[in-house]
């Protein structure tokens, strides 16, 4: 290998989306600390802080107005939003390789699978989450990489109706990507 990782800590920030949600736009900015075992097994503590803004179909729907039996309402969906995490995982970088870019430049890459779990805040409460990723990593120099992952921060939301109250577990797939930079090592 010629961009070793073994016993390197790592510090990184990122900034992404959270995709399926169709109340509202959540925007995500996190940090990262890890290090990595071996190879191909490493460590890491994430921090994210969530924003979110209510969307246009939100707001459409929240301009209706239903009524039934001569009593009308507005209608409101009850979501979740997310509002901070933290969250430990295991990765895996069992896949790595170079591409060549025009015949001028190599670019190394690690493809990466995570698992982890995470306590998140959420407009609920505070929530325990699962949280498998998917990711890849593509590196600039010995020290220093671009990151992009997928998250799926696997939840119990509480979903509120005229009927009562049910629990449902749901999936928020967050896309971030960020910078990655190792900490320690001879490649500095």
């Amino acid at each position: 290998r010629f961009f070793t990782k073994e016993m390197r800590m790592e510090a990184g920030a990122s900034y992404g989306s959270v995709l399926n949600e169709s109340y509202s736009k959540t925007q995500a900015i996190g940090v990262r600390l890890g290090i990595f075992l071996s190879e191909k097994i490493g460590l890491e503590y994430n921090f994210a802080q969530f924003s979110s803004t209510d969307s246009a179909d939100l707001l459409a729907l929240r301009a209706q107005e239903v009524c039934i039996e001569l009593q009308c309402r507005t209608l409101e969906p009850s979501f979740i939003r997310l509002q901070r995490m933290h969250q430990g995982q295991i990765v895996a970088a069992p896949v790595y390789g170079k591409i060549n870019l025009f015949d001028s430049a190599i670019i190394y890459s690690d493809l990466t699978f995570s698992v982890g779990a995470g306590q998140v805040n959420t407009s609920q409460g505070g929530k325990w989450a699962f949280t498998p990723g998917l990711g890849q990593r593509f590196y600039f120099t010995k020290a220093m990489s671009l990151r992009v992952d997928v998250t799926d921060i696997f939840l119990k939301e509480t979903i509120n109706s005229s009927k009562g109250s049910m629990d449902n577990w749901r999936h928020n797939w967050v896309a971030q990507a960020g910078l990655s930079v190792f900490l320690n090592g001879e490649e500095l």
